[in-house]
């Protein structure tokens, strides 16, 4: 065999893939020479040794019972043993064509027997090989070979710690340095930000004050409503994130403040329930959900930092949690964890109980040593150090939310028998009527009539996540089919055209990358909607996954309302909603309501109503709160109705009320 044939066909790339660990005529290394060792010791043979094939030379990092250190590349045994993934086997070189002309088998050194496990890359490139040399004929058996095969493989291993060492070194400069420049930063951190909340907001203000406005407009273009409502709808989720923002900048500043609302307990449960159950479940973990009896249905308190604390213990215990499960309890409590009183209590005429939250877990527990700094910021448990996720956050944020509700959180935990966090709450017991109807979300319940029946393809690996969807889309008479995998789904797809795919993305056989892609790219995939469905966490997946050629993007755990949505949205069905039957009952209702505001509003000065219609239009934040604080001096109740509205941005509301009235 000449040299040429010895080349292999990725060669450049095979270089460039050696040059990068940075291994070559470096000085010997006792995790190599102890593999060589025991290669030879298992088969028995005088030579082992670590080779690397360079451009025009064969290295060796490793060489057990060998003097020398490098030979030329050809002719080269191990030159050949890099061409084909499988090992390279010679029982005895003498009678073998492909070495009887090597000048190691003619020469003195008589060699005879060699066997070379290829040293391959993650991305496939062989570099060298673990090899084993004798000057005596032998065979090698099928377990032999196995398990150079895997030393083999600790030697590539070895050598991706090598990379990740240097990358660690510099990492660690690096943050040596940023942690002094954090230092410096920190110090007025907190100050900065929670002094931003205005100057962030402004801005906000006029964004979804005049996207309203113009959405109001009847000479607008309809498709210049829609990019209004995407400008809205954008402003909206802005905002959260500044809130959000805020309220962990006033946790470090002590400014943190509790917005109390109406709101459905039993809804909040039933929708981290929901959350949550998927996760459990590719988990295999129980997930179960308890409220006692008594546990009121309509409370207030704050419904964010509630659904975080329960949102924070349930990451946790279903994180570290490998058998068992995660056991959510609720329950009234007669007794006050903070104060050891009688917590039912008559306050403002609103019946004040105490309510106790318990999430248990199977999981492997808390050293009792490490309790006491459980709740501190960035102290992690040994536990949650060895996982590396999270940033010791979770818990000491939600202790301060449950202080500030009136309660206070404990854990008790043994290593090996799980933990529970209990934590206790005040809340003020409310009457169904005062929840606000946004809160009410609406269930589909049929298809409207008339529309075609529409082919839907499920496609996803796992057996439980494509029932889901079968029994929350059966119901509708939707025509569903399932496929395991993306190689599946191609051949669905091909001869049965569905109107929408549900796809996995990661799936054995075929991803749903690549069978988006192939989908995608034929005439009739065009016409198909395919909505990614994916458990990253990831914002720049999303990129990634649209690149494919996914028309829209959906992780999991999902919620049904946002399915139907996504439904309506890319195939056009249209459904029929159970709160629409309920609408009719509520129209007299709302019309003697509507009366009465109406009447409130034309008995103030028409000048005030005129220069309030005049502020909002142009969203000027300060001359609506000055305007709705005159207004409180003729009508209380009507200035904390345009009070609210002004609060979350709704101008085109307060525009509406006050033009319906002038006409």
């Amino acid at each position: 065999m000449n040299n040429q044939k010895l080349i292999p066909d990725n060669e450049t790339g095979r270089l460039k893939a050696l040059q990068r660990y940075e291994i070559l005529d470096t000085r010997p290394e006792g995790t190599f020479d102890r593999v060589t060792a025991i290669v030879a010791r298992l088969l028995q043979v005088p030579i082992a040794v670590v080779s690397l094939v360079d451009k025009n030379r064969i290295w060796f990092k490793s060489r057990h019972g060998l003097d020398v250190q490098q030979i030329d590349r050809s002719p080269g045994l191990c030159a050949s043993a890099i061409l084909s993934p499988d090992i390279y086997v010679i029982t005895d070189a003498s009678k073998d064509e492909r070495s009887a002309a090597n000048s190691l088998v003619t020469s003195d050194f008589g060699l005879r027997f060699y066997v070379g496990a290829p040293l391959q890359t993650h991305d496939g490139y062989s570099l060298g090989t673990l090899c084993a040399i004798s000057k005596q004929p032998r065979a090698i058996s099928p377990q032999e070979m196995e398990i150079l095969n895997d030393l083999a493989g600790i030697v590539m291993d070895e050598m991706e710690l090598r990379i990740a060492a240097r990358k660690v070194d510099g990492l660690n400069t690096e943050l040596a340095e940023a942690k002094e420049k954090a230092e410096v930063a920190n110090e007025a951190k907190s100050i900065f930000l929670a002094n931003m909340s205005h100057e962030l907001r402004s801005p906000l203000n006029a964004i979804l004050g005049f996207s309203q406005v113009m959405t109001r407009s009847k000479s607008l273009p309809s498709e210049h409503i829609e990019n209004v409502g995407i400008i809205s709808r954008s402003g909206e989720h802005l905002l959260s994130l500044i809130n959000n923002v805020l309220d962990l900048s006033k946790i470090e500043a002590g400014h943190t403040t509790l917005n109390e609302k109406n709101f459905d307990l039993y809804r909040l449960l039933d929708d981290l329930e929901d959350m949550f159950h998927l996760k459990a479940d590719d988990r295999r973990l129980q997930l179960l959900f308890e409220r006692s009896p008594d546990v009121p249905r309509y409370v207030r308190t704050d419904e964010v930092k509630l659904r975080q604390i329960l949102i924070n213990l349930l990451n946790n215990a279903l994180k570290f949690t490998q058998e068992g499960g995660v056991s959510v309890r609720v329950v009234t409590d007669s007794v006050s964890l903070v104060t050891g009183k009688a917590s039912k209590q008559i306050t403002n005429d609103a019946e004040k109980i105490t309510l106790r939250f318990e999430v248990e877990d199977s999981g492997p527990g808390i050293a009792s040593e490490e309790l006491d700094t459980l709740f501190e910021a960035f102290v992690q448990t040994q536990i949650g150090k060895e996982s590396q996720e999270g940033t010791g956050l979770g818990l000491p944020i939600s202790r301060k939310f449950v202080q500030l509700m009136g309660g206070d959180i404990t854990v008790s935990s043994e290593l090996g028998s799980g933990s529970n966090f209990k934590f206790n709450i005040q809340v003020s017991i409310v009457d169904a009527k005062e929840i606000e109807s946004k809160q009410l979300a609406r269930r589909a319940i049929a298809l409207e009539p008339n529309q075609p029946q529409y082919r839907i393809l499920i496609v996803d690996d796992k057996p439980l996540n494509r029932q889901l969807l079968i029994q929350l889309l059966n119901p509708f008479g939707f025509v569903l089919k399932e496929a395991i995998n993306g190689k599946e789904a191609l051949e669905i797809a091909d001869s049965w055209e569905p109107h929408l795919i549900w796809m996995d993305m990661r799936m054995p056989v075929m991803d749903g990358y690549e069978a988006t892609k192939q989908i995608k790219g034929s005439t009739k995939g065009q016409a198909i909607a395919i909505i990614a469905l994916t458990a990253s966490v990831l914002e720049e997946e999303r990129a990634v996954i649209l690149s494919a050629g996914c028309d829209d993007f959906m992780r999991k755990p999902f919620r049904e309302a946002d399915i139907f949505a996504a439904i309506e949205k890319h195939i056009g069905v249209h459904f029929i909603y159970e709160e629409s039957s309920a609408k009719s009952s509520e129209n007299q209702s709302k019309s003697n309501s509507q009366d009465a505001l109406n009447s409130s509003i034309l008995a103030l000065p028409s000048e005030l109503l005129a220069n309030l219609l005049e502020a909002v239009k142009f969203s000027d934040m300060m001359k609506v709160d000055s305007y709705i604080e005159e207004i409180g001096a003729h009508n209380h109740g009507l200035a904390e109705v345009l009070g609210s509205l002004a609060h979350n941005f709704e101008y085109d509301k307060i525009a509406l009320l006050i033009e319906q009235v002038k006409k």
